[in-house]
C-alpha cells in the first residue's frame, strides 16, 4: 500500500481507537456505579425499599386526669379522631391539600402552612392536619383511602373539662405544641401534639402527658395494612389531685356572678388553695375543638380579658386591707396599741390636707382598723417612713413571688426611697408616704399576695405559707402516691403584744357595730377581716362617686380569715370597679369562709398526705 494511502487512513484509525477507548471507559464507569450501588450501598437501598412498604402510626398516650381534693374529675378524656398526612406517600401535595381542605372546611393555604412548618423541623413523621374529626369526616377519609393513601385517621383522645368555665384559670387548657415547645421538649413532644398552654395543664405537662407508643406495619401498593410488625404500647399520664374543693369553687363562682375581679380561698396552715376565681372566665373546652379565627379574635377583643388570671397576673393598689400590715409595722416599731389619735375628718401633713372618709374622734389601733380610720394610719405612716413600711411589706411577701405553682405571676410594686431613685429617677417625696400608709399611691399587689399576707396574720406563729395547687400525684402504673413537698417555711415575727391588737381590730371589722363589714357578719363563724376601697380617679366630692361611669368607679377589697381562735381558712376578694369593699367584696368572702368552716367542722388538722416521693415539677419560667 502506498505510503500516502496509509497516511490517509491514520485519522480514521485514530478515531476508531478513541471511540473504542471511550466505550471501554463508559463500560468501566457503569461497572463501578453498579458495584457501588449493588455492593457498597445495597443494604441501604434495600432498607429504603423496605421502608417504602412500612408505615408507623403513633399511639397517643392518654393524658392523666386532674381531680379535685375529693377525687371529682375536673379534666378527663374522651375518644377522638385525628387526620394524619404521610408526606412521602403524597404524589400531588396540592391535590391532597385541596381534598383535606374541602373535607375540613379549611383553606388549603392554611393547611399548606402547617405542612411547611412541620416539614422544616421533622420531615420523617406524619403531620397532624386536624384533631377532633367528626364521624362523617372519618367516613369520608376511609371511603377515599385508595385514592388518597397519604391520609390516615388516628384514634386519639380529646381533653374534656366537665365543669366548663369553672376553675378555668387554674386548670388552663391544651393547645398544639409551638415551635418553642417542640424544641424545649425534643423527643417527648411531636408536631401536632397537644400540650398544656396555661394553668396546671402547662405547669405539670410532664407529669400529665405520659409516653406515646407506635404501631409499625406493612402496607400494600394501595396503602392497605397487610401485617403488623411491631407495637410499642403507650404509657398513660399520671393522675394529678389538686388542693381545690369543687363545691367551694362552684360556690365562689356563683357568688361572683358577673362581677369582674378575683378571689382566692386558702388554708393558712398549709397554703393549699381551696378555690380560685378570675372573672370573667372562659370555657377551656373551646380549645379542644376547631376554633375559627373569628372566635379567637372575639376572645382576644373581649374587654374583660377572660384569658387573664386576675388572681396573680393583675396587680392593684391594696387600699385599706394594707392597714393591717401598717399596724404590724407601727407596733413592732414601738407604738402602743392603746395610743389614741384624734380624727376630725382629715389632717394636714407636709403642707397638704389629707381627708378621711368619716369623723371618727379619738381612736386607738383596734378601733382604727374597725372603722378604717385614714387619719390614724396617715399618722402611723408619717411616724414610720416609707422604708419601714417597705420592709414590713417584704416580710409579709409583697413585692415578690408567692411561689405558687402557676406561671406568669406578677410581683407588684413596693415603693421605697431606693425604688424611687431607680424606677422613677427622682427622690421619694415624704408626702407620698401618707398615701402609701392607706394602701394607695404607687403600691401594687396581687390578690394572691394579699391572701398570703393575711395567712401570716392568721397563723399564731406568723408562718407565711407557699400557696399551691398540687395536692397528690399518683403514678398510673404503680399506683404509688406522692404528696406536695412544701419549701422551707418563712415566718413573720410577731413579738409579744403585736398580734392580738391587730386580730382584735380585724374581728371588730366584721363582728362589732360600726365595723365596716358588720353587715356581712355570719353568726358563729368568728370571721376577722378588713375591707378596702381604692380610688381609680381622684374625686373632690366622694358623695357623687356613684355617678361615675363604670370603668372609673372605685375598686373594692375584702381580706380575712376564720375562725378567730383557730384560723383554718383565708379568703380575699377583689371586686374591680365594685365601688365599696363592704358591699361588693365582703359578702362574698364571708359566705365562702362560713361555707368552708361548716363543711369541715370537726376535721383534723392537716398532716402528711403520703410518703415523700419524687418532687412534682415546678413551673417553667414564663412557660
Amino acid at each position: 500500500m502506498p505510503a500516502s494511502a496509509r497516511e490517509d487512513r491514520r485519522p480514521v484509525l485514530f478515531r476508531i481507537e478513541a471511540l473504542g477507548a471511550g466505550a471501554w471507559a463508559v463500560f468501566i464507569g457503569l461497572l463501578v456505579v453498579y458495584w457501588v450501588h449493588q455492593v457498597l450501598r445495597g443494604d441501604e437501598y434495600a432498607r429504603q425499599a423496605e421502608n417504602n412498604r412500612l408505615r408507623s402510626v403513633p399511639i397517643v398516650a392518654p393524658r392523666g386526669f386532674i381531680l379535685d381534693r375529693n377525687g371529682t374529675p375536673l379534666a378527663e378524656n374522651e375518644p377522638s379522631f385525628s387526620l394524619l398526612l404521610y408526606r412521602r406517600e403524597t404524589k400531588d401535595l396540592d391535590a391532597s391539600l385541596r381534598f383535606a381542605a374541602g373535607l375540613l372546611g379549611r383553606e388549603a393555604d392554611e393547611l399548606r402552612r402547617r405542612v411547611e412548618r412541620d416539614r422544616a423541623a421533622y420531615d420523617f413523621v406524619p403531620i397532624v392536619l386536624e384533631d377532633n374529626l367528626t364521624l362523617a369526616e372519618v367516613g369520608a377519609v376511609e371511603a377515599r383511602a385508595l385514592e388518597h393513601p397519604e391520609f390516615v385517621v388516628q384514634t386519639s383522645e380529646r381533653r374534656v373539662y366537665k365543669e366548663g368555665a369553672v376553675a378555668a384559670h387554674l386548670l388552663g387548657h391544651l393547645g398544639e405544641a409551638s415551635t418553642e415547645q417542640l424544641l424545649g421538649r425534643a423527643g417527648r413532644v411531636r408536631p401536632g401534639d397537644r400540650v398544656g398552654q396555661k394553668g396546671v395543664e402547662a405547669v405539670y405537662q410532664d407529669l400529665l402527658s405520659g409516653t406515646s407508643g407506635a404501631r409499625t406495619f406493612v402496607i400494600d401498593s394501595f396503602g392497605r395494612e397487610v401485617t403488623e410488625l411491631a407495637r410499642a404500647e403507650p404509657r398513660a399520664g399520671n393522675t394529678l389531685v389538686l388542693t381545690v374543693d369543687l363545691p367551694l369553687q362552684r360556690l365562689a363562682e356563683e357568688l361572683f356572678g358577673d362581677q369582674v375581679g378575683a378571689a382566692v380561698v386558702l388554708d393558712p396552715r398549709t397554703g393549699e388553695i381551696l378555690a380560685m376565681v378570675s372573672s370573667p372566665a372562659y370555657d377551656p373546652n373551646v380549645f379542644t375543638r376547631r376554633m375559627s379565627q373569628q372566635e379567637w379574635d372575639e376572645i382576644l377583643r373581649h374587654e374583660g380579658k377572660p384569658l387573664n388570671n386576675r388572681v396573680l397576673q393583675n396587680v392593684y393598689s391594696p387600699g385599706s386591707v394594707f392597714k393591717a400590715i401598717v399596724a404590724w409595722a407601727a407596733l413592732v416599731h414601738g407604738t402602743n396599741p392603746a395610743e389614741r389619735v384624734v380624727c376630725t375628718g382629715g389632717a394636714s401633713f407636709y403642707g397638704r390636707t389629707f381627708r378621711c372618709h368619716g369623723v371618727h374622734g379619738s381612736v386607738d389601733l383596734p378601733t382604727a382598723l374597725q372603722v378604717s380610720c385614714d387619719v390614724y394610719f396617715y399618722t402611723m405612716g408619717k411616724r414610720l417612713g416609707v422604708d419601714a413600711i417597705a420592709e414590713a411589706s417584704g416580710l409579709f411577701g409583697l413585692g415578690r413571688p408567692t411561689g405558687i405553682d402557676l406561671a406568669h405571676e406578677k410581683t407588684g410594686v413596693v415603693p421605697s426611697t431606693s425604688w424611687s431613685l431607680s424606677a422613677r429617677k427622682h427622690p421619694w417625696y415624704p408626702g407620698e408616704t401618707i398615701s402609701v400608709a392607706i394602701g394607695q399611691g404607687p403600691l401594687l399587689t396581687s390578690t394572691l399576695q394579699v391572701a398570703r399576707a393575711f395567712a401570716a396574720i392568721a397563723n399564731p406563729d406568723g408562718a407565711l405559707p407557699t400557696p399551691h395547687l398540687f395536692h397528690i400525684g399518683e403514678h398510673v402504673a404503680t399506683r404509688e402516691r406522692f404528696a406536695y413537698r412544701p419549701p422551707s417555711r418563712e415566718s413573720v415575727p410577731f413579738p409579744p403584744g403585736v398580734r392580738e391588737p391587730i386580730v382584735e381590730g380585724l374581728w371588730r371589722v366584721v363582728n362589732a357595730p360600726g365595723g365596716t363589714a358588720y353587715s356581712s357578719r355570719v353568726p358563729g363563724a368568728e370571721i376577722c377581716g378588713k375591707t378596702g376601697s381604692v380610688q381609680v380617679v381622684a374625686q373632690k366630692d366622694t358623695k357623687k362617686a356613684h355617678l361615675l361611669p363604670g370603668h372609673l368607679k372605685d375598686h373594692g377589697w375584702f381580706a380575712g380569715f376564720a375562725p378567730r381562735n383557730d384560723p383554718r381558712v383565708v379568703a380575699v376578694v377583689f371586686a374591680e370597679h365594685g365601688e365599696h369593699g363592704a358591699t361588693a367584696a365582703a359578702p362574698i368572702a364571708t359566705k365562702l369562709m362560713a361555707a368552708w368552716l361548716s363543711r369541715t367542722a370537726g376535721a383534723a388538722a392537716p398532716g402528711p398526705l403520703a410518703a415523700a416521693a419524687p418532687e412534682p415539677p415546678l413551673p417553667r419560667g414564663g412557660g
